[in-house]
């Protein structure tokens, strides 16, 4: 009965997580490494169980892992985990009356002359080490709602080398009966995982999951009518992810500055981004501010008020009340097949660098799919982040992309 209640209660945990997910919009899965740590309750089971006639033993564990995330959906990592748990006869062996031999053989009853003990009197402790290589998929990187989401559940299968080594010992008392070498299993199985990650890159996470062994028992015992002989584990999970600031230069192919300056030099020391995915756009605001800048139309100059368009704090979700001047920005384009443009992307100062240089390049990257969605050729149009723009001191303001005509901006230099 409290093996169910766990399970019931994990599976709830487990199911609120993506109802949660939906509405995180940061996207946090960029490809990199990380590293973290893990704890967690193990449960045995093999001839004797954790889940014992007389009560439930949970044990302890403990690792490190460290991997490398490919996608959204995919990442791979190697873990080492150590642990102990305690077994005792299971409720359906005690009708039988077994009994250990001091030469490891089970008998029905106790044997004349040889020292022995009563299965339902004794105890396994059993220390376990595992090695292995973990798979894990998001399956909430399925889902255009959620790819970006900063919550994960994973599905993750497991191939790991597991050692044991079984001490038994009488429940009265703790006198130990014997003791076995370390025996070396190949351990399959999985976890199901939830997680959320921060924007500073530490993930904390739930996992549960089972990892079946070969060979001999992990209890020590000789086998009989069970089968069984695995390890149910659940836990907590502490990861960090490093490198992000260089993964997201590399998606995108920014050179982003190397120190705060003017506004107006960082934008001429701009490098041209390719196109990246962002997650789909919803806009807002009602402040109207226009830049002016020169095209050129055939020979002939004219001046165009390209607006700028605003952003919601911590989102690079495009705002409904904007749709009316990014219509402008479309028009223009449209009137001037031959024009080219920069959309420079910036943040306020809130929060750290490197995140203020991602959300910037994705606010710019927001303006060019809206424009590409609605006909404009991709090499018309250039995407650049410039982080956060520290001479702008109001905050609503400096979350902004503007728009520039780029062949005007390069006949200014």
């Amino acid at each position: 009965m409290k093996k169910r209640n766990y399970i019931l209660l994990l599976c709830i945990l487990l199911c609120a997580a993506p109802l949660m997910a939906q509405d995180a919009s940061e996207n946090t899965k960029f490809p990199g490494w990380y590293v973290g740590l893990q704890g967690g309750v193990p449960f045995g089971v093999s001839q004797f169980s954790s889940f014992g006639f007389d009560k439930t033993r949970a044990g302890f564990s403990g690792g490190v892992y460290g991997g490398y995330r490919f996608n959204p959906v995919l990442s791979l990592e190697a873990l080492a985990v150590f642990g102990k748990m305690s077994m005792s006869q299971r409720d359906c062996c005690i009708s039988g009356n077994y009994w250990l031999g001091s030469d490891g053989v089970r008998y029905h009853a106790p044997v004349l002359g040889m020292e022995g003990w009563d299965y339902a009197g004794l105890k396994s402790s059993v220390t376990t080490q595992r090695y292995g290589l973990q798979l894990n998929a998001d399956v909430l990187g399925f889902f255009p709602s959620t790819r970006q989401s900063r919550w994960s559940v994973e599905v993750s299968p497991l191939l790991a080398a597991v050692g044991t080594k079984a001490s038994l010992s009488t429940l009265d008392g703790g006198k130990e009966a014997c003791k076995e070498n370390t025996e070396w299993h190949l351990g399959a199985g999985g976890n199901i995982q939830a997680g959320y990650r921060f924007a500073c890159g530490i993930g904390v996470g739930i996992y549960s999951g089972v990892t079946y062994l070969t060979g001999d028992g992990m209890d020590g015992l000789p086998k009989s009518g069970h089968k069984a002989n695995y390890i149910w584990e659940s836990g907590i999970r502490v990861s960090f992810a490093f490198g992000k600031k260089s993964g997201k230069k590399a998606d995108h192919g920014i050179a982003y500055p190397a120190s705060t300056g003017q506004p107006q030099d960082e934008r001429d020391n701009a490098v041209e981004t390719a196109p990246a995915e962002i997650p789909e756009q919803t806009v807002t605001d009602s402040t109207a501010q226009k830049t002016v800048v020169t095209a050129a139309d055939n020979s002939t100059e004219t001046d165009f008020e390209f607006p700028t368009v605003y952003f919601d704090f911590n989102s690079t979700s495009l705002r409904p009340s904007e749709t009316s001047k990014l219509e402008t920005i479309l028009g223009i384009l449209k009137e001037h097949p031959d024009m080219h443009i920069v959309v420079t992307g910036w943040c306020d100062t809130r929060g750290c660098r490197s995140v203020n240089e991602r959300y910037s390049i994705r606010r710019a990257e927001a303006v060019k799919q809206w424009l590409e969605g609605r006909g404009i050729a991709a090499g018309r149009i250039t995407a650049v982040g410039r982080g956060s723009d520290v001479n702008e001191k109001d905050a609503e303001k400096a979350r902004r992309a503007e728009v520039t005509d780029k062949e005007r901006k390069e006949d200014r230099r």
